[in-house]
């Protein structure tokens, strides 16, 4: 009797309606709960019955599908007390969750290092080049002021080596061998002097002066007695002075 007043109270209290029908060792009746859903409520009141009955038969109702139990009351003794084995429980059963394809773990690419560009190496300046004789017949040609490839080549490393350079005095002395007039020795080595002083303006040296002369055949470097010493004699003779 108290367990059929319980049921009439959650009837009542949360159940809108009731559906009944039995079984030998049970009673189990459809209801539909507050919320609109239907559930089932399994009682099993028989004294050799117990909590085993009723959860059979919660899983003949659900099959497969897991229940899920909204209430259950428990059996009480004669002095009120409860033996923790319910004799009635209310549930659902729950639609099993469709198991989810496992996503495999993305596969992390680790980036590419990027090489560390080494830093240009700063340029090598060389220290100037102070002086450069021109010597010879390969310089000048016979008898010419006109500078010859060897002479030009000459000079082009001496402009390359002196770029940037402030030249405070740029000396530029012309000789001769002792042949020919002292005349012709001055107005020559003054001419191939010249030369020399346009070709190195022209490849972008300056200086704040230029000291240019021809000295003919004065100060020898070899004797005018063989060729070889007339041809060290053959000379222009340059001079960087000051930055």
């Amino acid at each position: 009797m108290f367990f059929r007043i319980l049921t009439a109270i959650a009837c009542v209290a949360g159940i809108a309606g009731c559906t009944s029908y039995s079984g030998p060792a049970h009673n189990t009746d459809v209801v539909t709960l507050a919320n609109g859903t239907q559930a089932y409520r399994v009682q099993c009141l028989g004294l050799l019955e117990s909590s085993k009955t009723c959860m059979a038969e919660v899983k003949r109702i659900c099959g497969d599908k897991p229940a899920m139990r909204i209430s259950s009351v428990d059996h009480i003794t004669s002095d009120l007390k409860s033996e923790n084995n319910p004799r009635e429980i209310t549930f659902q059963c729950a639609t099993p969750v469709a198991e989810q394809p496992v996503q495999p773990a993305p596969v992390v690419v680790a980036p590419v290092p990027v090489p560390a560009v080494a830093p240009a190496p700063a340029p090598v300046r060389h220290a100037p080049q102070r002086k450069i004789t021109l010597q010879g017949d390969a310089t000048f040609a016979v008898g010419s002021a006109t500078l010859t490839p060897v002479a030009t080549a000459k000079l082009d490393d001496f402009v390359a080596a002196n770029q940037g350079v402030d030249i405070e005095r740029m000396t530029i002395a012309g000789y001769t061998d002792s042949t020919g007039s002292a005349e012709l020795n001055n107005r020559l080595s003054a001419a191939r002097a010249r030369s020399v002083q346009g070709y190195l303006a022209t490849g972008g040296l300056r200086a704040s002066k230029w000291d240019v002369e021809g000295y003919g055949s004065a100060s020898p470097v070899a004797p005018n007695t063989t060729a070889i010493g007339r041809a060290k004699n053959r000379r222009v003779e340059i001079q960087v002075d000051g930055k």
